[in-house]
C-alpha cells in the first residue's frame, strides 16, 4: 500500500492593516489628507513631529462625545455631593453648626464643586483611554522602520484597510498621486506573539518580592516586642524639645516649665472692672470686709476658682495674723485679745497688712457698731468666701441694650451657642442634650431649663455673669462671645421667659382682641 506523502503548508500572506504614506511637510500632508477625505475616507490618522494647525479639519474628525459624557459626570458628582449631605445633616442626624439651617445649599456648595471636580476629572481620563482603544501595547505601523522620524522630521498619513470604503488597490493610486516620499503597506508584524521567557520570570519575581512588605507589616502588627520601634520616617516622634515638668540647663532654675513673666495677662483671663462687663456693682463689693470679696471684684473670677489660689499682691484673709506684726510677737500667751481681728484691707485703702492694730479699750470696741463699714446685705459669709446669691446683681439691662436690634442679635447668638444645649425654647432640650441622653453613659449633666423658677428670679446681671464665666459643668463664652453680644443673649433669654409666663396685661391693649380675651 502506497503511502501518501504530506505536502507541505504554504504559509499564508501576511495581513494587510493599511497603506502608509510619507511627507516631507505639513502642507503635502494637509493636501494629501484632504484628498482622502473628500473620496470618503474616515478611518484616517496622521503621526507629525509637532501639532499641526487644521488637520482635524482636514481629515473630517467629528468632534468626540466626551465633553458630553464628562458634563454628565460633572453633574452626577454634583448631585451625590447634595444628596449625601442632605442626607447626613438635615437627615439622619440633623445637627444646627453654626446658626444654619440643616439644610443649608450655599454651606453644601464647596464639597459640591470638589466632587463634581472629582468626577469629571476621572471621567475624563478614564474616557479619553476607553474611546481611543487605549491602553494599546503594539501597533502595525510600528513594523515600518521609517516610522521612527514621525517624532523627528518627517510626516505620516495611514489609512486603515478597516474603512467600510477601502480597497487595496484604489487606496494605493490615491496616495501615490499626492507624491509622497515614500509609500508601503503596513503588513502584519511576523514576530511572535509569545511574551518571552525573561519577561515572565522577571514578572514573577517582582510579585513575589511584593509580598515582602505585607509579609513583613503583619509581623509587626501581630508580634511583641520590648525593644524600641524601627522608626522608617521619624515625622514628629522625636524632636528636639523637652516636655513639661522636666529639668534643663538652659535656664537658671533648671526648670523646662517657665513661670508666668510679671505683669502679663494669660488669653482668656483679662477681666474689666465695671458694671457692664461683671453683671454686678463692684463698687459695692469692694466695701465688704472680706478679702476674698475684695479680690473677686479686682479678677472679676467666681470664687469657686479663685478660692485656695492667692496671688502676688492680694491682702491675707482675716482668720490669719501678719507673721511680722510686732504686736503679735510681743503678746505674750494666754492673754486675752482686746481688740478685734483686723479686716483685709480693700482696693481702696492703702493701710499696709503688716501694720500693727492700735491698742483700744473695750469700751470704744463695744460702743462701735461691728457692721459699719459694711451693706445691710454683705454678700460675704463667714468664711470669707462670697455668696453669689446675695451679692449686689444689675437688676435692670444696661443703658442701649433692651432694643429690638440687640433681641435679634440675642435670638441668632442664643441659637448659635446656647441652643444646641439649653434647646431653641430653653428647655434644656437641644440636640446635644438628646444624644448624651440615648448614649446613657452616666456622666452627663443635663441643662438647666432656663424657664425654671429659680432661673427666671435671677437678676439679669447674674445670667449675664453665668454666661460669661459659667457654671457647673457648663464653661465660660467670654473668650468666644463678646459682652455687648452676652448682653443680647440676656436680653432674649428674658424674652423667652417672658413669653412662656406672660399675662393678659402685658399685651398691648389694642391687640387683646386679636387673642379673643379684650
Amino acid at each position: 500500500m502506497a503511502h501518501k506523502h504530506k505536502t507541505k503548508k504554504e504559509p499564508a500572506a501576511p495581513k494587510s492593516f493599511g497603506w502608509m504614506a510619507e511627507f516631507v511637510d505639513e502642507q503635502q500632508l494637509l493636501v494629501a489628507a484632504r484628498k482622502l477625505r473628500d473620496s470618503g475616507y474616515t478611518k484616517t490618522d496622521a503621526f507629525t513631529p509637532f501639532p499641526v494647525h487644521g488637520i482635524d479639519e482636514a481629515l473630517g474628525i467629528k468632534p468626540t462625545i466626551l465633553p458630553f459624557i464628562v458634563l454628565c459626570a460633572g453633574m452626577t458628582g454634583t448631585c451625590t455631593a447634595l444628596l449625601l449631605e442632605w442626607y447626613t445633616n438635615a437627615f439622619d442626624y440633623p445637627y444646627i453648626i453654626s446658626g444654619k439651617p440643616f439644610a443649608s445649599w450655599p454651606a453644601f456648595i464647596p464639597v459640591s464643586f470638589e466632587l463634581t471636580i472629582l468626577f469629571s476629572a476621572f471621567t475624563t481620563f478614564l474616557g479619553m483611554l476607553a474611546l481611543n482603544g487605549l491602553p494599546k501595547f503594539s501597533n502595525p505601523v510600528f513594523t515600518n522602520p521609517r516610522f521612527d522620524r514621525a517624532t523627528n522630521d518627517r510626516f505620516f498619513l495611514y489609512v486603515d484597510s478597516k474603512d467600510r470604503y477601502y480597497n487595496r488597490d484604489a487606496v494605493h493610486k490615491l496616495l501615490k498621486d499626492t507624491h509622497p516620499e515614500s509609500l508601503e503597506e503596513v503588513l502584519e508584524d511576523e514576530s511572535s506573539a509569545d511574551i518571552p521567557q525573561p519577561i515572565w520570570m522577571g514578572i514573577t519575581t517582582l510579585a513575589i518580592f511584593s509580598l515582602i512588605p505585607l509579609a513583613a507589616i503583619y509581623l509587626i502588627r501581630e508580634s511583641r516586642s520590648e525593644e524600641p520601634r524601627f522608626h522608617i520616617f521619624l515625622d514628629m516622634d522625636f524632636q528636639p524639645k523637652k516636655k513639661s515638668q522636666q529639668t534643663t540647663t538652659i535656664f537658671a532654675d533648671g526648670r523646662v516649665t517657665r513661670p508666668q513673666v510679671a505683669g502679663t495677662i494669660a488669653r482668656g483671663q483679662y477681666a474689666p472692672t465695671g458694671s457692664y462687663y461683671l453683671g454686678y456693682d463692684p463698687e459695692k463689693v469692694a466695701s465688704l470686709e472680706s478679702a476674698k470679696a475684695t479680690r473677686f471684684v479686682t479678677l472679676g473670677q467666681p470664687p469657686a476658682e479663685t478660692a485656695g489660689s492667692p496671688e502676688e499682691g492680694t491682702p491675707p484673709a482675716p482668720q490669719e495674723p501678719a507673721p511680722t506684726a510686732p504686736a503679735a510677737e510681743a503678746k505674750p500667751t494666754g492673754t486675752p485679745a482686746t481688740t478685734p481681728a483686723p479686716a483685709a484691707p480693700t482696693a481702696t485703702e492703702a493701710t499696709p497688712a503688716t501694720e500693727p492694730a492700735p491698742a483700744q479699750p473695750p469700751a470704744a470696741d463695744a460702743a462701735k457698731p461691728a457692721d459699719a463699714a459694711a451693706p445691710a446685705a454683705a454678700p460675704a459669709t463667714a468664711t470669707g468666701e462670697v455668696n453669689l446669691d446675695t451679692l449686689p446683681w444689675l437688676t435692670d439691662f444696661p443703658e442701649g441694650v433692651a432694643t429690638e436690634a440687640n433681641m435679634a442679635r440675642g435670638k441668632q447668638r442664643f441659637e448659635i451657642y446656647c441652643g444646641a444645649c439649653h434647646g431653641i425654647t430653653g428647655d434644656g432640650n437641644g440636640l446635644v442634650a438628646g444624644r448624651a441622653a440615648e448614649l446613657a453613659q452616666g456622666y452627663w449633666t443635663p441643662p438647666t431649663s432656663l424657664h425654671d423658677a429659680k432661673i427666671r428670679q435671677q437678676p439679669v446681671g447674674r445670667i449675664f455673669h453665668t454666661i460669661t464665666n459659667g457654671k457647673g459643668k457648663m464653661g465660660g463664652y467670654s473668650s468666644q462671645i463678646n459682652a455687648e453680644d452676652r448682653w443680647a443673649i440676656a436680653l432674649y433669654v428674658r424674652a423667652l421667659q417672658r413669653s412662656r409666663n406672660a399675662k393678659i396685661e402685658d399685651v398691648p391693649e389694642g391687640e387683646r382682641a386679636a387673642l379673643g380675651n379684650p
